[in-house]
C-alpha cells in the first residue's frame, strides 16, 4: 500500500494513475473535456479519494486568477454581534456553502454605519478574497462606496438597497402583516415592536393604517447591545398604568428572554400577563421558559442562500444588473413556530 508522509501533489496522483499531470488538473477543476478514458479519469478520482487530496488554495489562484477565498462581514461597532445567535447561524450557512462549493470563508467586523469615517476593509481593497456576505446594519452610502471596488457582494437582509446589490431578504410587509393577523386571532392590540429602522417605520406605518384596531410602538434605544435595550423598555413598561401596557411584544431572542425574565422578577408573568413573539429562531428561544413562539426566517438558510447566490455570480462572472436579478428571485419566508410565550387573551373575554 503507498504511503505519503508528505503532502500529496498533483505530479504524484499523476504517476500513481500513470497519465499526464495536465490530465490530473483537469479532472481536479471538473473541466468538461478530459482527453483520457473514463477508467484513467475514475482512477485519478480514485486517488484523490483515498488520500483525501485538496489542490493548495495559493496554486488554484495563480491558475485561475481566484483566491476561492471570500468574506463574511457583520456590520456592527463591536465583535460582540458575533456572538447574537441570529447571525452567528447565518455564519454557518455561509460556511456550509462554502464547503460544498470548495471555498474558505474569512470573518470580520467593519462598521458600515458610520459612513464619515468608513475605512473599506483591507480584505476588499488588495483583493484578496473573491467576493462577500455582508450581514448586520448597512447603510446605503457605505455600500456605494463599496459597489466602487467593482466586487462582488451579497448582502443578507434589508431592503431599502435590493436594487444597488445582490440582497437575500423577505417580503417583510407582507409578513408583518401576518404577524399582526396572528396577533389578533389572539386578542392581541396593543403591541410593542423591538426596532425601528426605516424598513420597519414604513411597514408600520402603512400596516396601522390598514388595520386600525391596533396600537405599535415602535422601540428605539440602543440597539447596539440587546440586553442593555431590553432592561431599558423593561423599566419603561414597569413605569406605566395597566391599561396602557402592551399586551405582547414582538424582538428578537435575547430582547424577548431578558426582557421576560426583568418582568417576571417584578411580578409580570408570562404568558398570564405579558406575551412574546420572537423573529429569531435560535436555541435560546426554544430553550427559554416558557418557550419562545417565533415568527422567524431559517437564518442558516438564509446564509447558505446568499453564499450560494454570490458563487454562481463567481462562476457565471455576471455583471451587477444580472446579479441583482437573481438575488432577488430568492425571497426568504418566515414560519411560525407556537410554543408557550403567547397568551390567548380571547378565551379570557370568553369566560
Amino acid at each position: 500500500m503507498e504511503y505519503y508522509t508528505k503532502r500529496l501533489t498533483m505530479q504524484n496522483i499523476a504517476d500513481l494513475a500513470g497519465v499526464d499531470k495536465a490530465i490530473v488538473s483537469k479532472v481536479i477543476n471538473n473541466a468538461k473535456l478530459i482527453p483520457a478514458s473514463s477508467e484513467k479519469v475514475e482512477r485519478v478520482r480514485e486517488i484523490i479519494r483515498k488520500y483525501h487530496y485538496t489542490p493548495l488554495s495559493s496554486a488554484q489562484s495563480l491558475a485561475t486568477k481566484c483566491t476561492r477565498q471570500i468574506a463574511f462581514l457583520l456590520s456592527d461597532r463591536s465583535e460582540a454581534l458575533l456572538a447574537n445567535p441570529a447571525f452567528s447561524l447565518m455564519l454557518t450557512g455561509v460556511v456550509r456553502a462554502c464547503q460544498k462549493h470548495r471555498y474558505q470563508c474569512q470573518v470580520d467586523i467593519c462598521d458600515f454605519m458610520n459612513v464619515h469615517d468608513f475605512i473599506v476593509p483591507e480584505n476588499l481593497l488588495n483583493r484578496s478574497i473573491d467576493g462577500c456576505i455582508l450581514a448586520g446594519a448597512l447603510h446605503d452610502e457605505a455600500l456605494e462606496k463599496i459597489a466602487e471596488i467593482r466586487m462582488p457582494i451579497v448582502v443578507l437582509g434589508g431592503r431599502s438597497i435590493r436594487q444597488q446589490v445582490p440582497i437575500i431578504s423577505r417580503d417583510s410587509l407582507k409578513e408583518n402583516g401576518i404577524f399582526l393577523d396572528y396577533a389578533l386571532g389572539r386578542g392581541h392590540t396593543r403591541i410593542w415592536v423591538a426596532g425601528n429602522s426605516a424598513n420597519t417605520r414604513h411597514d408600520f406605518g402603512i400596516l396601522q393604517k390598514e388595520r386600525p384596531q391596533f396600537h405599535i410602538r415602535l422601540l428605539d434605544g440602543p440597539h447596539q447591545d440587546e440586553i442593555v435595550y431590553a432592561y431599558h423598555w423593561a423599566k419603561c413598561f414597569l413605569a406605566l398604568p395597566q391599561e396602557e401596557r402592551p399586551t405582547l411584544i414582538f424582538g428578537a431572542d435575547q430582547f424577548c428572554c431578558v426582557m421576560a425574565r426583568e418582568l417576571a422578577r417584578n411580578g409580570v408573568r408570562c404568558p398570564e400577563q405579558i406575551s412574546f413573539i420572537s423573529f429569531s429562531d435560535t436555541e435560546m428561544a426554544a430553550c427559554y421558559n416558557p418557550a419562545l413562539t417565533v415568527y422567524s426566517e431559517c437564518h442558516s438558510d438564509v446564509g447558505y442562500r446568499g453564499a450560494k447566490v454570490l458563487f454562481e455570480i463567481l462562476a457565471k462572472n455576471l455583471t451587477p444588473d444580472e446579479a441583482v436579478r437573481l438575488a432577488n428571485r430568492e425571497i426568504t419566508t418566515s414560519n411560525l413556530i407556537e410554543r408557550e410565550s403567547v397568551g390567548d387573551l380571547t378565551q379570557c373575554r370568553h369566560k
